[in-house]
């Protein structure tokens, strides 16, 4: 339905709080199941997920996605991401019902009805029901169509249902989030303090030493360092679940003896094609991709044909030849000198059940072609007349905007009986032609000078491993899992047999792919297995022309991280932070308030830094160093500084002077920036707040 048809096309209605995950109020509670059953799919709470509820919001949301993108069928990888952003729309939704309901949020019925008939709409209502040449809300159209609702199909009416909770699920987070922000103050005293962190400006004289100057040797770390940063930063090594594996692929090229029965095929279809008389028919029979009937101007073809088919008689054959481990071979169909480009304006009479018609659309298809030929007559006696009609009349939603001008278009570009007519027809030549959107009355308005073109059959195949020689790898691959079930067998044959080992650290339950291996969840659900145990070998997993073997080296449990699993990391971390407080050392025992002095005894030099402010992220010269800034406005004018600890350097301070900050005696806009500051963090701060709180168990990864 037009009114309807961009509902899902406009991203506002998918993001968290909308789009698929608002048909949860239509469908009913979710899940009923237990979470030990393999129904579960996931718990909130006390509440759970249930498959069936899942895959049918799943399944929903690729349908909106196949009409939103107008395509027929979407891929491993499309699928997979819109499953991942059902599960957290379905979380959200789940999450915040129940927020809303304990902080007693509702939309009342009069409040429902103002928001979409109102004399402010939501901007929901407002972009689906908008007047098109005005741009503004429609309310005559808006009020027929809602007084007319019951008697819509039932999916226009589904479409309606979503949209309306799509606004009251908005108005609810709204409300929300307006009550968090609600909730803080903003106190006169903090918006001068951070009026004058952000104006006013150090001037500084400093000498710096970067760690990278100390040598390995003259610092050690030990055990005990290590576990003393390790418990004084405890919180920053949190983790979620993961598991380290390694695999090998076995991949399955052709062998020659596949090379060479491809080559005799590809042979014998050169042959075929030569004396073809349907040659459409023989290439999307024979062909791994479909015949292309566009006409090709010189240099458009594959290099290894391209001057053939240009200077050879029609019925020429080319080839076979190899590009990508592909044959290819090609004849020769047609040639026609053509325009490149071609330009026209139409006004379209569609009919009913033409292609890509309204349905309100009730004209047969000979009142269609009446009015066609009618419109013909008038427009030859008047050309400007066309653009005046098309903006009225004209079935093609562009005609709206562009009164019917098509532009200048590529020859080949429009529909067949279209494009023809077009080039077929002289510049300033009125004509009607039918296509399967309806009849066209066309003005030919513009065309580019003929050059050659030519029209190329051309039979593609790939050069594929037989199924012998499938069998022979996967033997292959089978006796290596067979004789190698722990990781130590695994490792020493994968030495011994020379193979390519492939790692794969902090795997994740619900990554898509491995690398090397497309869509290979069937390794990490098979690693995330619950009787799979480290250092157990998987069985032969079967990819797109590879076999893959598996083994499941550690497991990562959700939780504080394990000092002894970041020990390495912490040391590099500990040896700088040791190298650094060695040269603070040196510093203080050069002990002195002279920074040209010290800069001597250290072989080091003074630098000056101005202009400096609190909030400044970067300090010249030494890059980002918060400790380095906060320490400087700390002290006073003239005074030098202790030793200061920042992440890269060692630093002693000199401050020359600050800058006041000019005088304010009205903050309020300074007040109100710092409010919507922290009112744009708080809905996504308060949601991760309350995800943390729901105690949420995935277990997609034992279903897909």
């Amino acid at each position: 339905m037009a009114i309807l048809g961009d509902i899902r096309k406009k991203s506002g209605l998918a993001v968290i709080f909308v789009g698929v995950a608002i048909t949860a109020f239509v469908l009913g509670d979710i899940g009923k199941s237990t979470w030990r059953t393999p129904t579960a799919v996931g718990v909130v709470g006390d509440e759970e997920i249930s498959f069936q509820d899942f895959e049918k919001k799943v399944e929903q949301n690729i349908q909106y996605t196949k009409m939103s993108s107008q395509k027929e069928n979407l891929t491993s990888e499309e699928i997979f991401s819109i499953r991942q952003n059902t599960w957290n729309q379905v979380l959200n939704e789940m999450i915040m019902t129940k927020a809303y309901k304990d902080n007693g949020l509702v939309i009342a019925a009069d409040e429902l009805t103002d928001l979409i008939q109102g004399p402010n709409p939501h901007k929901y209502i407002v972009q689906n029901f908008r007047n098109p040449e005005t741009n503004q809300l429609d309310r005559e159209r808006l009020i027929q169509f809602f007084q007319n609702l019951d008697k819509l199909e039932p999916d226009v009416q589904k479409q309606v249902q979503d949209l309306i909770e799509a606004v009251k699920e908005e108005r609810l987070n709204a409300k929300y989030n307006a009550m968090i922000g609600k909730a803080f103050y903003m106190p006169k005293a903090l918006v001068q303090k951070d009026y004058q962190l952000k104006n006013i400006k150090a001037s500084f004289d400093y000498v710096a030493q970067s760690f990278t100057t100390v040598p390995d040797s003259l610092v050690k770390v030990t055990d005990k360092d290590l576990k003393e940063f390790y418990e004084k930063n405890k919180k920053s090594y949190e983790q979620e679940e993961t598991r380290d594996i390694d695999y090998v692929i076995f991949d399955v090229n052709p062998s020659e003896e596949d090379r060479k029965a491809a080559e005799q095929e590809i042979n014998k279809l050169y042959a075929d094609m030569a004396v073809a008389t349907n040659i459409i028919n023989f290439v999307n029979f024979n062909s791994e991709d479909k015949y292309d009937s566009s006409w090709k101007k010189q240099g458009n073809l594959p290099v290894q044909i391209d001057s053939l088919m240009f200077n050879s008689a029609v019925n020429t054959m080319a080839g076979p030849w190899i590009d990508n481990n592909t044959y290819y071979i090609a004849r020769l169909l047609d040639v026609q000198s053509r325009p490149d480009s071609l330009k026209a304006s139409h006004i379209l009479i569609a009919y009913k059940n033409a292609y890509g018609a309204s349905q309100k659309t009730t004209r047969s298809k000979e009142a269609a072609k009446k009015t066609a030929d009618s419109l013909a007559s008038i427009i030859k006696a008047n050309k400007n007349k066309l653009a005046e009609i098309a903006a009225s009349i004209s079935d093609d939603p562009s005609a709206k905007t562009n009164n019917g001008d098509l532009g200048w278009f590529a020859d080949g570009q429009m529909v067949p009986s279209f494009n023809e007519a077009v080039r077929k027809g002289n510049v300033g030549d009125v004509t009607v032609v039918e296509s399967p959107f309806g009849y066209h009355v066309i003005h030919v308005t513009g065309k580019t000078k003929p050059i050659k073109k030519v029209r190329v059959a051309i039979v593609k195949k790939s050069i594929q491993p037989s199924t012998v020689t499938m069998q022979k790898v996967y033997a292959e691959a089978s006796k290596f899992a067979g004789e190698n079930r722990t990781r130590e067998a695994f490792d020493k044959a994968v030495a011994e047999l020379g193979l390519n080992k492939r790692t794969k650290d902090y795997m994740s339950p619900m990554e898509m792919s491995l690398p090397g291996i497309d869509n290979s969840r069937e390794i990490i659900r098979w690693a995330y297995s619950k009787d799979v145990k480290p250092g157990d070998v998987s069985d032969v997993k079967e990819f797109e022309n590879k076999f893959v073997v598996a083994v499941l080296k550690k497991i990562r449990p959700k939780g504080l991280t394990p000092l002894e699993d970041i020990k390495q990391a912490l040391e590099a971390t500990v040896m700088k932070k040791k190298k650094l407080e060695y040269i603070a050392a040196k510093m203080k025992e050069v002990n002195t308030k002279s920074l040209a002095e010290l800069a001597t005894r250290l072989n080091a030099r003074v630098d000056t830094a101005s202009d400096i402010t609190f909030y400044t992220y970067n300090i010249p010269g030494l890059g980002r160093e918060p400790e380095i800034t906060g320490t400087i406005f700390s002290l006073n004018p003239n005074e030098v500084s202790e030793p200061i600890i920042g992440l890269n350097y060692t630093v002693v301070v000199k401050v020359k002077n600050f800058s006041d900050a000019p005088a304010k005696t009205d903050f309020t806009f300074e007040r109100k920036q710092l409010e919507n500051n922290f009112f744009a963090r708080t809905s996504t701060s308060a949601y991760k707040a309350l995800e943390k709180r729901a105690n949420v168990k995935d277990n997609r990864v034992l279903f897909y």
